[in-house]
């Protein structure tokens, strides 16, 4: 027995397709999905979603949004998230210096916010194995 999932943003479908497990982090803590999983929504936060399939591992950074597990289905909606191969890792480390930077000066909610994004993107594409060294 598999699980169906499906990780969705506004702007199209990321990913869809047969899993044999899932975690994310949710409000609460770490979520893991297995198939016969109880019926289960949660918020996400800024962090990494790792998809386990026959072939291997699927990484996605994902900000916000809710999973919801219903009968060996998974649905990840979020207002944005990427694939950890989309991840631009240089960018995600400017961007972190930049933040916290600006966050020592004064604190500001939309760049906390976009913190905890670069944040996040750096951490999947670490779990990925996208950094070396």
């Amino acid at each position: 027995m598999a699980l169906e999932v499906s990780v969705v943003t506004p702007e199209r479908e990321l990913w869809s397709g047969e899993a044999t497990f899932v975690v994310a982090r949710a409000a609460g803590g770490d979520v893991g999905v297995l198939p016969g999983h109880a019926p289960f929504l949660g918020a996400l936060h800024h962090a990494s979603l790792k998809i386990t399939t026959e072939a291997g591992e699927e990484y996605f950074a994902v900000h916000g949004g809710f999973i919801e597990v219903f009968e060996d289905r998974v649905t990840v909606l979020a207002p944005l998230a990427e694939e950890a191969a989309e991840i631009d890792i240089e960018r995600a480390r400017r961007d972190i210096e930049e933040f916290e930077a600006s966050l020592r000066h004064e604190f500001d909610e939309e760049i906390q916010m976009c913190l905890l994004r670069a944040q996040a993107r750096l951490r999947t594409a670490g779990e990925a194995g996208l950094i070396v060294g």
